[in-house]
């Protein structure tokens, strides 16, 4: 059975880098998805590293759509709320596993640092 936050408003931030990382749109997705504390040089360069890595990129990609979905999810850490940590098996390398924590900052939910 699926693991999906409880969080509607998270669940929503999902669904749209989901679709952002579906769609190739990568700087929509790097501006909806890191912390907002980044500065614009720290932003440039994580938008150059994702647009010039192709396996980086899809393996971002993969790892939003299996906490999207929640098939691959084995729990959520934290309260949903105000922070949630997805763990879950890497889509791609077996005996890799992945932790991606979300927090919500100012109503809106971002990747921790």
């Amino acid at each position: 059975m699926p693991k999906k936050t409880s969080n509607a408003s998270l669940q929503a931030k999902l669904d749209v880098l989901n679709t952002l990382a579906e769609e190739g749109k990568k700087e929509q997705f790097v501006h909806a998805f890191v912390p907002l504390d980044l500065t614009p040089d720290e932003l440039a360069s994580y938008l150059s590293e994702l647009t010039s890595n192709a396996e980086q990129w899809g393996n971002l990609a993969a790892e939003i759509s299996s906490i999207k979905w929640g098939t691959r999810v084995k729990k959520i850490l934290g309260d949903q709320i105000t922070t949630a940590t997805f763990c879950f098996p890497h889509p791609f390398y077996e005996q890799v596993d992945r932790e991606v924590t979300f927090v919500q900052v100012d109503g809106e939910w971002r990747a921790e640092g």
